[in-house]
């Protein structure tokens, strides 16, 4: 007799109470006895997944049901003895999605609208897929077939995050936190918890980051941290416009903020230290702390901070923990103002 595996009582609580998703998995033939699972990453849950359902695959059969309030980008699992096969697909409330095994035992997925229209790729994604998702988060009139879209640009071939992000990606995911539709949407959350994370693996991370000055005195950022109540380590280079063209908001800011708690530490990534020196001392009198390993972008500090393009900076606190990233121009004295002033 065919049954579904009873989910533990954990497991429905997890699940959102909005409408129900069911899906149908069949030729698992070759998998029979195998427990089949499928969940969302969530740097929020202590096991980095949320598990919304599970069953046993029976005769080459399962069926899955969960309770869910959105469409939602998630991951099927088949638990084997001889290792895992997996399959990333779409589902939504109401949905009856289809679950199957190629001849070759891949795994595929289908059924529903955003399905349909995102195809989360089973590979590694080409610059085709990647480039359709763009076109989806710019110009989509659904808010979440966008919020979706933008969750599978953030996307490996394994479902993980990539740990790259631009500005025009930063930029939706503000617009669609204030769109009524999506406001508060699993989709956008789980962006800004992965967000997060990162932010609190940086603000560890960098609590051992130490460099020269041009000088050579070395400059530990957690001394640095101590001293103020809020620091701005900001990546730069002499040949970089966008970051000479920072230099005055910096001087403006530094100027106003310094005596309330405020720091800046430089971090420099040029390959020359003559130019290093020629544009921190004749060129623009940097006062504030200035270091650079002499690394460039090959820098473990650039690392830490997976700074791939600059100006970068990132706004920290004196118990480490990251408040803000890129401000530029007015934006950085407008954030202190706001820490500082009130």
């Amino acid at each position: 007799m065919k049954h579904v595996l009873a989910l533990p009582l954990a497991i429905v609580a997890s699940a959102s109470m909005g409408g129900p998703v069911s899906v149908t998995a069949v030729g698992l033939d070759a998998h029979d006895g195998a427990v089949l699972e499928f969940g969302y990453a969530d740097p929020r849950n202590p096991d980095g997944f949320e598990v919304l359902g599970l069953a046993l695959v029976e005769e080459g059969r399962a069926e899955l049901r969960a309770d869910i309030d959105t469409a939602l980008a998630t991951e099927f699992i088949i638990l084997a003895d001889d290792g895992e096969r997996r399959v990333r697909g779409i589902v939504e409330p109401g949905g009856e999605h289809r679950l199957s095994a190629r001849t070759d035992g891949a795994l595929t997925f289908s059924g529903g609208r955003y399905q349909s229209l995102i195809a989360p790729s089973p590979t590694a994604p080409t610059e085709t897929h990647i480039e359709r998702m763009r076109q989806i988060y710019r110009g989509e009139t659904d808010p979440l077939a966008r919020a979706l879209a933008l969750r599978e640009a953030w996307k490996d071939r394994n479902g993980a995050w990539r740990d790259t992000e631009d500005a025009e990606q930063m930029a939706v995911l503000a617009e669609l936190g204030e769109l009524a539709p999506v406001r508060g949407n699993l989709n956008v959350a789980l962006i800004n918890a992965v967000l997060d994370q990162r932010d609190a693996v940086a603000a560890r991370a960098i609590k051992d980051f130490q460099a020269p000055t041009l000088a050579g005195r070395e400059v530990r950022l957690r001394d640095v941290l101590r001293q103020n109540k809020y620091t701005l380590v900001e990546f730069w280079a002499s040949w970089c416009g966008p970051c000479i063209a920072e230099i005055p908001h910096l001087q403006t800011a530094y100027e106003r903020f310094r005596a309330a708690g405020f720091e800046i530490l430089s971090v420099n990534l040029d390959e020359d230290r003559a130019a290093w020196r020629q544009a921190s001392v004749d060129d623009y009198a940097i006062g504030w702390l200035n270091v650079s390993d002499g690394h460039a972008f090959a820098s473990p500090v650039a690392k830490l901070y997976r700074v791939r393009g600059i100006p970068a900076n990132f706004l920290v606190a004196a118990d480490g923990k990251t408040v803000a990233r890129h401000l530029r121009g007015e934006a950085l004295s407008e954030k202190l103002a706001d820490l500082l002033d009130g």
